[in-house]
């Protein structure tokens, strides 16, 4: 009995030191495996040293596309040349002008002036690079102004200023730009031919202006009021051998459109004071010198028509300046040389002067 006793206990030492020496093999390779992998870790290689040096001499040049905004060149205002161009004007739109009833007008005549570059007076007109006729071939390019052939005389436009027929912007270049002959020229240089070609356009071609304006007396208002209606550039009229004859109108313009235009046009000039000034307000405020070349008649006629000699012709226009001026000046001219006479009040009642009688001639003495 003790023998079984003793063999089953053996057994189950055994046993237990089996199992225990298994959970032991276990643990001790769970640990193994824990250390191998942090040993994996730490062994992991280092990343080697950036060699920036290197990498300075080999910079990679980037190439951008020709229509990048990168690479294009743009305007600024202020580029550091000491002057910053106002843009009070850019959006400048033209007051309003009263426009009187037709039952209101007195006195309505119609005059034209020439405005001449010759006149120093006139060189904002005429400013290089900001030249009022390339705002107004601009104008008429954009469909702003219409211009009006000059040339087209009919039985209602005897004169050819009364903007009936109009013309496009490559007729009127047509005007304003000159041709020139050039040969043409076969492969061995011979000559075979020539054609016609047109120059550039120069703002020098055109030598002044020509406005046409209505001068009336406004009832209402009682005001004698001039209005611009419209202006023509003017160029040099020369004939075939060169010789010069004068100057003629190349398009006329409604001045209405053209201040459109006019109102964003900057003439300040801080020498004189002149801040914001637009071109419209130089007209408007007659802020230029002109001499009178037509007035309103019946027959039509220019001042040249019927005064020959250039003395006689400015003589007739300051004649007509001076009757303008005149009229303007004596509609508020009274008379104040003249005695004013009293009466008498009549609801007041005057009572009689005494009277007395003279001891040797028995007449009334006043007292």
């Amino acid at each position: 009995m003790k023998k079984k006793f003793i063999i089953v206990l053996f057994i189950t030492l055994a046993a237990s030191l089996t199992l225990m020496a298994q959970t032991k093999k276990k643990k001790a390779k769970a640990r193994t495996t824990a250390k191998r992998t942090i040993h994996t870790v730490r062994t992991k290689p280092k990343p080697k040293p950036v060699d920036t040096t290197a990498k300075a001499a080999v910079n990679p040049v980037v190439v951008l596309p020709a229509n990048n905004k990168i690479d294009t060149i743009r305007s600024v205002p202020d580029s550091g040349d000491g002057y910053l161009k106002s843009i009070v004007l850019t959006k400048a739109r033209p007051f309003p002008i009263f426009e009187p009833s037709p039952n209101n007008i007195k006195y309505y005549h119609q005059y034209k002036r020439d405005i001449s570059f010759k006149d120093a007076r006139n060189a904002k007109f005429n400013t290089t690079g900001a030249t009022l006729i390339e705002a107004i071939l601009q104008g008429v390019k954009d469909h702003i102004i219409t211009a009006y052939d000059p040339t087209a005389v009919t039985k209602i436009n005897p004169t050819g200023d009364a903007f009936t027929i109009p013309m496009t912007y490559n007729q009127l270049m047509g005007h304003l730009v000159d041709t020139a002959l050039v040969d043409q020229l076969d492969k061995d240089g011979n000559k075979i031919g020539s054609v016609k070609q047109l120059n550039d356009f120069s703002p020098d071609k055109v030598v002044g202006y020509r406005i046409k304006e209505d001068v009336y007396y406004d009832k209402q208002r009682a005001k004698v009021e001039t209005h611009i209606v419209g202006i023509a550039p003017l160029i040099t009229l020369k004939l075939s051998n060169g010789d010069t004859v004068g100057t003629q109108p190349v398009c006329w313009l409604r001045y209405s459109q053209c201040r459109i235009v006019f109102a964003k046009m900057d003439v300040s000039d801080p020498d004189h004071n002149m801040f914001d000034v637009s071109m419209d307000d130089m007209f408007l405020q007659r802020q230029f010198n002109s001499v009178i070349v037509e007035e309103s008649n019946p027959k039509g006629n220019r001042i040249k028509d019927y005064m020959k000699t250039p003395e006689d012709q400015a003589k007739e226009a300051a004649r007509i300046e001076k009757k303008l001026a005149d009229y303007k000046k004596n509609m508020w001219n009274y008379r104040t040389d003249i005695t004013a006479v009293s009466v008498p009040d009549k609801t007041k009642t005057t009572k009689p002067k005494k009277t007395t009688n003279d001891n040797n001639t028995g007449t009334p003495v006043k007292q």
